[in-house]
């Protein structure tokens, strides 16, 4: 999924279980980002280094980071998976467990920063035709499950993908803003129903 649907999924989920779970807001929506923040940081730096200082054309440029350097230099490959790998972000949790309750900690934090992670991960895999998340890594760097669905990809349903994800995204938007927004308007309409009846 795009990384502003994974912040809108992780908040949603958050409001979902705050009356059972206390959950750092910070950590859990850091945790829905950070695994994409690689991999715009290396593909901004790579596009002015090939492009500008080597000289390539635009395509080309693109087209050897997302097909080569993503998927066979090690350094964009442990940059890029270090926070999608489900197998990194368990360990982390199986670790940090015991303080996931602890308030003021900042290994609490952690925690509920690894959830947010895994929880992204959790959806990036099923909608990644070939080029998900590394399921071992940093233990295995080449096995990623084949899904039948891509979130970009025309070929493997990715235009009907992004009418679902822009769907899900307003409706999750309407349940994060929507009883604020009623009750601001019902506010307004009162107050000037109020100022009317002043006025008479």
């Amino acid at each position: 999924m795009n990384t502003p649907s994974h912040l809108i999924i992780n908040a949603a989920l958050r409001k979902g279980f705050r009356r059972k779970v206390n959950i750092p807001r910070s950590a859990f929506l850091w945790g829905a980002v950070a695994p994409d923040l690689p991999l715009y940081l290396l593909s901004i730096g790579g596009f002015v280094y090939y492009r500008y200082v080597q000289g390539m054309e635009t395509r080309d440029t693109f087209n050897y980071m997302f097909d080569t350097l993503f998927f066979k230099d090690p350094f964009w490959i442990a940059t890029h998976n270090f926070f999608h790998s489900p197998t990194i972000l368990l360990l982390m949790m199986v670790v940090l467990w015991r303080f996931r309750g602890t308030l003021g900690s900042p290994l609490r934090w952690i925690f509920w920063f690894a959830v947010g992670c895994l929880i992204h991960t959790a959806i990036d895999i099923p909608t990644h035709v070939n080029d998900g998340p590394l399921l071992f890594f940093p233990f295995e760097w080449t096995i990623r499950y084949t899904a039948p669905i891509s979130y970009w990809d025309g070929q493997y349903y990715g235009t009907q993908f992004a009418v679902f994800e822009m769907a899900l995204n307003i409706l999750l938007l309407g349940y994060l803003f929507g009883p604020g927004m009623w009750r601001w308007l019902k506010s307004r309409l009162n107050h000037t129903t109020s100022a009317e009846v002043e006025i008479q």
